[in-house]
């Protein structure tokens, strides 16, 4: 692993590459049924050997999330969605925390997530405005806020990501309503470690919401704290928020 990377430390490599194709997976950039990149490519991409490659993959492999066929390659599992399913259910007081997360640390325009582009109904290759905020250390540690908007808010970008109440700010562009949430467990990669303050591939609580105004998708929310354990018995059932 090239030591000018954040993977550096005390988490062992092996598990520092698992975590990073974990999260792949379960953000849905690696789909069911995807073929994952030949080993030698992954080596090269994360300058590892290739017993510690393996041991990711073996760890992937008895969790259920890749299947690996010899001659053929490793792919992800076609069960996987049961691994991963989000469960949708009423996460209002949970939601409320994101108004702790007040300083900003970025904003831009980025092709999103594909769960971001289905809940938006974005095109697929399409930019979305979007802004990244941190709480500070507060009660149950920092917790880190990733909005992105409907590209029809572009305009509206600096008000929305400066926003003392962004739900009140949001309301003042038409008939606001939460059209969905979710939450998700998941393990701290990289870049959620380092803005977090946490090790990296302790647990998380990822929690995700789409505001609508006047029936239309207007945002999805990404929020991320530490600790996991809420999310850990949510079971797989579906409802709206």
């Amino acid at each position: 692993m090239a030591r000018a990377d954040p993977l550096d430390g005390e988490f062992s490599l092996y598990r520092q590459v698992e975590t990073i194709l974990r999260d792949q997976i379960v953000d849905g950039a690696l789909r069911p049924g995807d073929r994952l990149p030949a080993e030698e490519a992954l080596r090269a991409e994360y300058g590892v050997s290739r017993g510690t490659l393996r041991q990711a993959l073996d760890a992937l492999e008895r969790d259920g999330l890749v299947e690996r066929t010899r001659g053929r390659g490793t792919f992800v599992s076609s069960g996987t969605a049961r691994h991963v399913d989000r469960a949708r259910l009423g996460l209002d007081a949970m939601i409320a925390e994101a108004g702790r997360a007040v300083r900003l640390m970025r904003s831009g325009s980025a092709v999103p997530p594909p769960v971001v582009t289905a809940a938006l109904r974005l095109r697929t290759g399409e930019e979305a405005p979007f802004f990244i905020r941190l709480s500070g250390e507060g009660k149950g540690g920092r917790i880190g806020v990733k909005r992105y908007l409907a590209p029809a808010l572009t305009d509206r970008l600096a008000d929305l990501a400066e926003a003392a109440d962004f739900d009140a700010m949001l309301a003042g562009f038409g008939k606001p309503a939460r059209a969905e949430a979710w939450v998700e467990a998941i393990l701290a990669e990289p870049r959620f470690a380092m803005q977090l303050k946490v090790p990296l591939g302790s647990a998380l609580l990822s929690l995700w919401w789409v505001d609508a105004l006047d029936g239309a998708p207007a945002a999805c929310t990404q929020m991320i704290r530490p600790g996991a354990s809420a999310a850990l018995g949510l079971g797989t059932g579906k409802e709206t928020a």
